[in-house]
């Protein structure tokens, strides 16, 4: 549908704006290719993003991530693109500015609380759901497997039991459960359906006495699997019944469709704070996925050195996802490869294409970001690889990132520090020299689920949820220069309670990625004696862990790259 299209269909409706949101009733979890609406409207490929559509303009609302990204993929004579959150209450205060007073949106796209936070607070615009204009129907059947619980390590019963407690708690019938990700941790259920996550995208029923039924089209599965077009009228059906749901989570479309003699009442979704505290049998998986992914990519580096010149990034991502395909347990990339060579290093998420695809510098940084789905876990990690003889300019920032890493890595807090006072910790390294960056500094990870996972961050938009032992997140500052390159230094790594202190529970973070860090782009001498014994104790239980799954080339290749700074 083109810009003109959806102009003709707002003076139909009588709309002075439309909305169109990335996503679908699966609020904030990954989508179809086919099923990016903002791309097929106007070519911004970004995971984060609105357009709002108005009768003279058009205005794409992106975060720092992607603001020189979506100035390369959209026409700017068209579209406006503005760095700001891409939130429906930034929408609103720009159409506001506008003078327009008529929004239609797709009540799929956002949850029951946003909405009524929006109708309170703009009383003189008119909200209207105007449905998906853009829909796009080309899933085929699906078929949802069942997860062993020798890696989810508690079975499906065991967890809809917690379920149970919680609703005899509080003295309701049903939880319905719209988050993806959390009626796949739920049920030990995952499916192939998405490129880079294994959830099955189904809403989840569960009743009182643990009884499951599932909402979803073409989908196959061991449990009863209703239709999308009977889930009002079964939730209407239960009259006499309390069903909680989660406000962040559940479309307000639902609420719509339902008659107000539902009993249909907010409660937090359980499985989100459940999954993210990581059971031993889910962080002994990520431990041990970590190694073998940390075998693939030394494999990488080691080839990479022995390759000539006229490699491009696609080339790297085709070489690195074959590697990964040889680890024991190996599903899916968990997000596309971003392989970016010099200038391309400074978008944030840019990922090549085959319109994009760039050779490698002979002497320049290639900024390589990449994790795998395993059966026993997930992983995510960025090295910036130096290419021939870096600069002067490139070392001083890459190190400074480096000093910015290594603090997060061995802070140590109380538990329950949210994310947001430890955000801090790293940017005051960047800040120093005059430096920052515009994403996150830790996002919180599955475990065979998605990549980006809440209620953890670390970040200095992060909730108030604070940290507990045994979550996962990553740590990955960066600095960003436009036209030149880009640099981040990611791994992951997991809390665990600090033993020596005596007056309070504490906690630290132990890393969990296994990946040599580019010694040619540190200055030791900017490093503190802290910092380098930090460094060469990380580098040494690296080698000490890969060396037994590497060949003898590859084992020659990470002495020299683990060897003491």
């Amino acid at each position: 549908m083109t810009l003109d299209e959806i102009r003709n269909k707002m003076k139909q409706c009588g709309l002075g704006a439309y909305v169109i949101s990335h996503g679908n009733r699966f609020i904030g979890q990954d989508i179809l290719p086919s099923e990016h609406k903002i791309k097929n409207v106007c070519g911004f490929s970004g995971s984060a993003g609105i357009l709002a559509v108005t009768s003279d303009n058009a205005y794409l609302l992106v975060d720092g991530r992607y603001e020189l990204q979506a100035r390369r993929q959209v026409n700017v004579n068209e579209i406006t693109v503005v760095d700001k959150m891409p939130r429906f209450k930034n929408v609103c205060d720009l159409l506001q500015e506008k003078g327009i007073s008529d929004i239609g949106y797709d009540a799929w796209c956002h949850p029951i609380v946003e909405m009524e936070f929006l109708k309170r607070r703009y009383r003189d615009i008119r909200f209207v759901d105007a449905g998906d204009w853009l829909h796009s129907d080309s899933v085929g059947p699906v078929t949802a497997m069942r997860r062993d619980v020798q890696f989810a390590g508690k079975s499906r019963e065991e967890k809809c039991k917690l379920v149970a407690d919680m609703l005899l708690e509080k003295q309701s019938d049903y939880y319905l459960f719209t988050s993806a990700d959390s009626v796949s941790w739920l049920l030990n259920l995952y499916a192939r359906d998405l490129p880079c996550s294994p959830v099955v995208r189904a809403y989840a029923l569960i009743s009182l006495k643990g009884d499951v039924i599932l909402f979803s089209d073409r989908l196959q599965a061991d449990l009863p699997v209703k239709p999308w077009n009977k889930l009002a009228d079964t939730l209407s059906g239960l009259k006499d019944a309390k069903i909680l749901y989660d406000g962040h989570t559940t479309p307000e479309k639902i609420k719509l469709l339902l008659s107000d003699e539902v009993s249909f009442n907010k409660a937090p979704d359980i499985c989100q704070e459940l999954k993210a505290i990581k059971n031993d049998v889910e962080l002994q998986g990520m431990i041990n996925c970590h190694i073998r992914d940390g075998v693939a990519l030394v494999n990488l580096f080691c080839w990479l050195e022995k390759q000539p010149h006229g490699l491009t990034e696609l080339d790297i991502v085709k070489k690195l996802h074959a590697l990964r395909a040889e680890q024991e347990y190996f599903f899916s990339e968990s997000f596309e490869t971003i392989a970016a060579a010099g200038e391309n290093g400074a978008i944030v998420h840019y990922q090549p294409t085959h319109e994009t695809n760039t050779l490698l510098p002979e002497n320049g940084l290639l900024l390589l970001d990449s994790g795998g789905q395993y059966l026993d876990g997930t992983t995510d990690v960025t090295r910036t690889i130096a290419l021939g003889t870096p600069t002067t300019e490139m070392i001083k920032d890459f190190t400074t990132v480096l000093k910015a890493h290594i603090a997060l890595a061995q802070v140590r807090f109380p538990v329950g520090t949210a994310g947001i006072k430890l955000d801090v910790i790293a940017r005051a390294n960047l800040w120093q020299n005059g430096e920052d960056y515009k994403h996150g500094t830790g996002h919180g990870v599955a475990c065979f689920g998605n990549v980006h996972e809440g209620p953890i961050s670390i970040s200095v938009g992060s909730s108030e949820y604070g940290f507990r032992s045994n979550m996962v997140c990553s740590n990955e500052p960066g600095v960003y220069k436009e036209g030149k390159y880009g640099i981040r230094i990611e791994n992951l790594q997991y809390t665990t309670i600090v033993k020596d202190v005596e007056s309070a529970e504490f906690l630290k973070f132990c890393y969990l990625t296994k990946v040599p860090i580019d010694k040619k782009l540190i200055d030791k001498y900017m490093l503190g004696a802290g910092e380098r014994e930090w460094l060469n104790s990380y580098h040494q239980d690296v080698y000490n862990t890969l060396t037994p799954y590497l060949s003898s080339e590859a084992k020659l290749w990470l002495e020299k790259a683990c060897s003491p700074l």
